[in-house]
């Protein structure tokens, strides 16, 4: 019986990138702010970077940069890479991960960075029960961003610090996971695995609610009766702190908050429960239990830390 070695089963399934048989390389699609980040992260990382954007200047300032060798404003015939970030508005994600079926060398990663998880896995195991099983998925979210967006603002820096949560699934081979696992943490990320659906449901409460509230917050400063001036114009630091993620792409957010409508539904039923218990608290000049939910609020944060 022949023995495979963990080197021998990483050169037997992944592309040569992947076994050091040749520089790696990858190919970033959507050259947003997440994209964009991405293709700096794996160029200062010693990747051959490439990238897909219909957005020349997107294209020429990331050459410019150095970040990517070669760009196209369509997705070319083939993608000779290791490794492809599917970077697409959430809308376009399933037909970019459709389109790169037969158009990259077998035993290359394919990963996405879309803010939910559940439709694009689905379709990531309809493909393998359809034979495309040379493609090898694997889903990705990194929590992190700005309200900003677009290439300008890409940096190459942003997951530093921050967790990156993967989803793979039962097609995804162990050897595959484990690479990319151990390129996300080259970037300082913290890696944390969700099956598809916890993750959806997890980051309604901690990304796509936080978002809907700073808006309501927003929108609610103008209710407030005054004598003709702006409430606006007393707003600080705190104010601004919270609603900073208003500012944020509507059109992004559309689909978002759309498309993971039930979980966001269920983690509004969870807020406006502790709101009322807040409210209750000062209808009643109940201080103590006011401050009670702030230490406890404190410790949830620090394990945050």
């Amino acid at each position: 019986m022949t023995i495979v070695t963990a080197t021998q089963q990483s050169e037997a399934t992944l592309s040569p990138g992947w076994s050091g048989l040749r520089i790696p390389k990858a190919c970033v699609l959507g050259l947003g702010l997440i994209g964009g980040s991405w293709a700096g992260a794996l160029h200062r990382a010693g990747w051959e970077v490439s990238a897909v954007d219909p957005e020349k200047a997107s294209l020429d300032e990331a050459i410019s940069r150095g970040w990517i060798k070669a760009g196209w404003a369509a997705m070319p015939q083939f993608i000779e890479a290791d490794l492809i970030v599917l970077a697409l508005p959430l809308q376009e994600l399933e037909k970019g991960l459709e389109q790169l079926v037969g158009r990259i060398p077998k035993g290359a990663i394919v990963t996405d960075v879309g803010s939910l998880k559940t439709e694009i896995c689905r379709k990531s195991c309809l493909n393998a029960m359809a034979g495309a099983d040379d493609l090898t998925f694997i889903g990705g979210h990194p929590m992190t961003g700005s309200e900003q967006s677009g290439f300008g603002v890409a940096d190459p820096d942003l997951f530093r610090g921050y967790p990156y949560v993967l989803t793979p699934t039962p097609d995804s081979s162990i050897e595959a996971v484990r690479r990319l696992v151990e390129l996300i943490q080259g970037f300082g990320a913290k890696v944390v695995f969700r099956e598809p659906k916890d993750h959806d449901v997890e980051v309604a409460m901690v990304s796509h609610l936080p978002h809907l509230l700073a808006v309501a917050l927003t929108l609610a400063s103008q209710d407030t009766p005054t004598d003709g001036e702006s409430t606006l114009a007393l707003a600080g630091r705190s104010f601004r702190d919270i609603t900073r993620i208003a500012d944020s792409s509507p059109e992004m957010w559309k689909e978002i908050m759309v498309r993971n409508s039930e979980a966001i539904l269920d983690g509004l039923t969870h807020w406006e429960r502790r709101i009322g218990e807040l409210r209750d608290c000062l209808q009643q000049g109940d201080g103590e239990s006011i401050a009670d939910a702030f230490r406890r609020a404190h410790i949830l944060r620090d394990d945050m830390k």
